[in-house]
């Protein structure tokens, strides 16, 4: 029998507490107190009937201390949902895996808990799509899919399976492809996809709220033309905008009809230092 694959958690300690209690202290205060936050904690509730259908989300990656909160609205919006399967999408930063590299089997570790990999859903979407290649070691030193997996296992009613992948290329045609293979895998599955990616990065509080605003629009409105047009003409240094184009592809085809704000703020409303540059944050469900 082969040996388990496991990914250890590679940024615990930095982007979020590696100690299990601080994480949840911290997560609690993510959810309840913080001011940018739902200020409510999820709770055990067996009717699912109050809430629409979430076909997927957008979430931040930057640090618990800056955008956790903003991410607390989007993982607060589904946690009535017994979903079994969280398809994860983000940047490669560091662009060394391959165009569209994926981890195909084995387990995610945070404190919190060991999560295991769909490798029904990840074996699909290699069939059916030749360009999603295996590459595990660089899923294990990008931080923009980990830090989703802690707020997972606290908001989760029920246990649930991921399946992550990493764009190295986020031109509109691959993340189009991608969006098309996925629709093709998770259709009928009770699976939704999250896209990790900050927006603005490192202008001014002004600039960042003007700039996003324009693109959370094409977003809204699941138009990936003028979101990539958008992208371009007004110089905005999104970083995992393939992602985000992959998941409005993939929703779409599945039958969302928009998306929804539920949150935007930045490291300066955060920190209440708007004078310096910031970094923009977005919370958008898909309904």
């Amino acid at each position: 029998m082969r040996d388990l694959i496991y990914r250890s958690p590679y940024y615990s300690g930095s982007f979020y507490p590696k100690e299990k209690c601080d994480l949840n202290k911290l997560l609690n205060f993510c959810f309840i107190e913080s001011p940018f936050g739902p200020q409510q904690i999820p709770k055990i509730n067996n009717n699912n009937n109050n809430k629409n259908k979430i076909y997927g989300l957008i979430v931040p990656h930057g640090a618990y201390i800056y955008s956790g909160a903003i991410s607390a609205n989007a993982f607060f919006e589904i946690y009535k949902q017994n979903i079994e399967t969280f398809i994860l999408i983000g940047p490669d930063h560091k662009g060394i895996g391959k165009r569209i590299s994926i981890m195909g089997e084995g387990y995610w570790q945070t404190p919190l808990g060991e999560v295991l990999i769909n490798n029904t859903i990840t074996k699909e979407l290699k069939t059916h799509n030749s360009i999603i290649i295996e590459d595990k070691l660089v899923h294990q030193f990008e931080h923009s899919l980990e830090i989703q997996i802690p707020f997972l296992q606290y908001s989760r009613l029920n246990s649930f399976t991921i399946v992550p992948i990493l764009l190295k290329d986020q031109d509109i045609e691959t993340s189009i492809m991608l969006g098309n293979s996925l629709a093709k895998s998770i259709s009928g599955k009770n699976a939704i996809v999250i896209a990790s990616s900050d927006l603005t990065h490192y202008e001014s509080n002004l600039n960042a709220y003007e700039k996003d605003f324009r693109l959370i629009k094409s977003i809204e409105n699941l138009d990936i033309e003028l979101f990539y047009q958008t992208i371009m003409e007004l110089n905005i240094s999104i970083c995992g905008f393939g992602a985000i184009a992959s998941l409005m592809r993939a929703v779409h085809l599945l039958g969302s009809k928009t998306g929804v704000l539920l949150k935007y703020g930045t490291s300066g409303d955060i920190t209440l230092d708007n004078k310096n540059t910031v970094v923009a944050y977005a919370a958008i469900a898909f309904v």
